[in-house]
């Protein structure tokens, strides 16, 4: 693969992530906790935005962004409205940042000390790793959306 479908990928992912953040219907929804589950809707955008900038924005586009997980999932960080400008940003951020590789650059080791997902990891890897961690809570947060977007509307 090279880093041309990495980007598209990466993008229209991160696109159908606005996408869905774009449809709940207000700021408080967004926190609201499923019966059951632990991470609202709010928490898991926060959480993708750290991941994608510590471990791709960063190594690779010299972003210089501090990752605080811990605030991920705990504090409010951002409105509505900051989550879709930090999500238009980071599809800028990620593109940019991948567009610095090079097709031989995808077999490169990727720094353990970043990231450990395999002991043999190259950036290719933990690219793929990342694209289907970012689809995971895409799943996630198109579930969390739907439940309180058919909540509101029945009431």
């Amino acid at each position: 693969m090279n880093t041309e479908f990495y980007t598209q990928l990466y993008k229209r992912d991160i696109i159908k992530v606005t996408d869905e953040l774009k449809k709940y219907p207000d700021d408080q929804t967004l926190w609201e906790l499923l019966p059951g589950t632990a991470n609202s809707g709010g928490n898991l955008l926060q959480h993708l935005i750290g991941n994608l900038k510590a471990f791709v924005g960063n190594p690779f586009g010299h972003i210089n962004y501090e990752r605080n997980r811990e605030a991920e999932f705990k504090d409010r960080l951002f409105t509505k409205e900051e989550l879709i400008i930090e999500f238009d940003q980071l599809s800028e951020v990620i593109g940019d940042a991948i567009s610095t590789l090079t097709d031989e650059g995808l077999n490169e080791g990727y720094p353990a000390e970043i990231k450990l997902v395999n002991e043999q990891q190259t950036v290719e890897y933990v690219l793929i790793h990342l694209l289907a961690h970012l689809s995971y809570h895409t799943g996630q947060i198109n579930y969390h959306r739907r439940y309180f977007t058919t909540q509101k509307a029945s009431v």
